[in-house]
């Protein structure tokens, strides 16, 4: 067992010769079980022309598994149940490794385990619950059982079944990944072209652009002014983390900040993580960055700001990943809410299910998660034989925006009824799709029903998204944000959109809860399906979204109805109405 050669067998298809190397099944331990779900599902799509090089060094992460699942789904439910002892009872992050993280004993089982298999052990951290390791192709085929085809140029590469551990170690290893670099990330934002209308009052115009949307038009709109005149905006509920992979053009914010009136980003309030221990700079995904953290510091002025930045160097994918992970698992004051704004595309099964398993963790730490559904409508993302992410072609969801504990933000549009150059108040919103983009939104792959859905849609067993929306059109209304002119000064310009405008303002929104709850709020999923379940979902500040659909790219998606739809979920918000109604009966 495990001593068998690489064998090569030579496959026609569609006139390429394909060269597959087949390795021998894993090494001698025992009995060997397989990590199900542990390969891209695009993997035999793309690699496949070649065999990757025995030599070709990877750099691997072994997550261990949750302990004690079930006490900490119990938990998880106990922590939103007002009739339960542990009613928003949050766990600090060392008090869920101590309970749910891997024991000493089974991470030196683990770490002693690859060592032994020739691998070099990097690190071992019980905290993320993860092992990073490295080794060769050759080592990994021969140790795990799996075949790693690549592309002719070898710049693409996956293993193309499931790897294999010893059968008593497979339950406390949760998944294998590096055997592929499939895994990309795509930022959420579109951008749309807008020269001033004559028609519009100056004040929706800046900077000779516009009609748009900034903060005050948000504030009018959604109905936050109320609150804020409330001194409701944020403050004293700890603060928002945003996950990225840029880091922000900070006098273009302060521009933005200035324009808008908001509270500069100073020390005090904004601060940057470097976790990877380097600073990526400035780079193509900085305009993310900047919408991150303008559209959660305008709608929660009095909250505190935290870049959690990756370094793209390190790969985009990867990069956004220890972002996240990094907020999760910050071991002093982590911050209550967390916004992502990306997208991922390449992940198999088991990538999503890991990083489910940190979401949880946030979950049970009070910390609320806003995921961004997409910007493709209900094609979704897929990977091109180039190795990026693009619009799909068949029905697709962002998988990342599934997890049970995080909250899916989709995308709306409308046009705005402006006045003296502001909006004056509310109108009906459709869901978002015109030639830019459309919001995303559908059934997961990965993810069963979780509890607070079951019930609404027949016959439909997976969890869907979006849980609830914002408005995201890049044109209809479109969004100011802080960048540079052409002679590169910093200032505001127009016009951006995406989900990604929905995601960092719903961390906001979460942050005034707090601030009126005097303490973190957790996964907002269970009391938003209960209060869009009530007859009347509008007294509790929720707008149904009862127009428009998500079909994009010819492929086609789901249409707003009344009540919950897999196009814009509950629909969107009227903030002075939904935040005392989170935390009335």
């Amino acid at each position: 067992m495990g001593r068998f050669g690489t064998l090569r067998r030579f496959v026609l298809v569609a006139g390429l010769v394909l060269i597959v190397a087949f390795a021998g099944p894993v090494e001698a331990d025992g009995p060997a079980t397989t990590l199900e779900g542990n390969h891209p599902d695009e993997a035999a799509d793309i690699v496949g022309a070649a065999t990757a090089s025995p030599s070709q060094s990877l750099a691997m992460r072994l997550t261990m598994a949750i302990r004690n699942r079930d006490e900490l789904a119990k938990l998880l439910a106990d922590q939103q149940n007002p009739a339960s002892p542990e009613y928003h009872r949050w766990l600090t992050p060392a008090a869920f490794t101590s309970r749910f993280g891997p024991t000493a004993a089974d991470l030196a089982r683990v770490t002693q385990w690859l060592k032994a298999k020739g691998f070099t052990v990097n690190s071992a951290d019980a905290s993320t619950r993860e092992v990073s390791f490295s080794g060769t192709v050759a080592q990994a085929q021969k140790v795990f059982g799996v075949k790693i085809a690549a592309t002719t140029d070898g710049r693409l590469y996956s293993n193309l079944g499931d790897p294999a551990v010893p059968a008593d170690l497979a339950p406390i290893v949760e998944s294998i990944h590096g055997l592929d670099n499939l895994l990309h990330s795509k930022p959420l934002v579109r951008h749309a072209s807008k020269p001033a209308s004559s028609a519009t009052s100056p004040a929706s115009v800046v900077n000779d652009a516009g009609p748009a949307f900034g903060p005050p038009d948000l504030y009018t709109f959604y109905d936050e002014t109320p609150l804020l005149t409330s001194n409701i905006d944020g403050s004293g509920s700890g603060c928002i983390a945003v996950v990225e992979d840029s880091n922000i053009d900070q006098p273009a914010a302060d521009a933005f900040n200035t324009q808008f009136g908001l509270p500069a980003l100073t020390g005090a309030n904004f601060s940057t993580v470097l976790v990877d221990g380097t600073d990526p700079g400035q780079n193509n995904d900085e305009d993310e960055t900047m919408v991150d953290v303008s559209y959660s510091h305008a709608v929660a002025p009095g909250s505190g700001i935290r870049i959690y930045l990756g370094n793209q160097n390190h790969t985009s994918a990867s990069a956004i990943l220890d972002a996240i992970h990094a907020a999760v698992t910050e071991k002093s004051s982590p911050c209550s809410a967390i916004s992502i704004s990306f997208s991922f595309c390449g992940g198999s099964k088991s990538f999503y299910k890991t990083q489910n398993g940190f979401f949880a963790q946030a979950a049970s730490q009070g910390q609320s998660v806003f995921v961004a559904t997409g910007d493709d409508g209900a094609a979704g993302l897929k990977l091109s034989s180039k190795g990026s992410c693009v619009t799909g072609t068949s029905r697709n969801i962002n998988e990342l925006s599934a997890s049970p504990n995080v909250t899916a933000i989709g995308g709306t549009e409308f046009t705005p009824d402006y006045s003296g150059g502001n909006d004056v108040g509310s109108v009906p919103e459709s869901v978002w799709n015109d030639e830019v983009g459309a919001a995303g939104g559908g059934q997961s792959k990965v993810f069963k029903k979780p509890a607070f859905q079951k019930g609404l849609i027949k016959k439909d067993k997976k969890r869907d998204v979006p849980d609830i929306s914002f408005a995201a059109s890049p044109a209809t209304p479109g969004f100011f944000y802080g960048g540079r002119n052409d002679q590169d000064a910093p200032t505001v310009i127009c016009c951006i959109g995406g989900t990604s405008i929905g995601a960092p303002t719903w961390a906001g929104i979460s942050q005034l809860i707090s601030q009126s709850n005097g303490a973190p709020i957790g996964n907002l999923n269970t009391r938003i399906y209960q209060l869009g379940v009530e007859a009347n979902a509008s007294s509790a500040g929720i707008r149904d979204v009862t127009s428009g659909n998500n079909n994009f790219n010819h492929v086609t998606g789901f249409s707003a109805t009344v009540g919950y739809d897999k196009a814009s979920g509950w629909g969107t918000v009227d903030m002075g109405v939904f935040v005392p109604a989170y935390l009335g009966p």
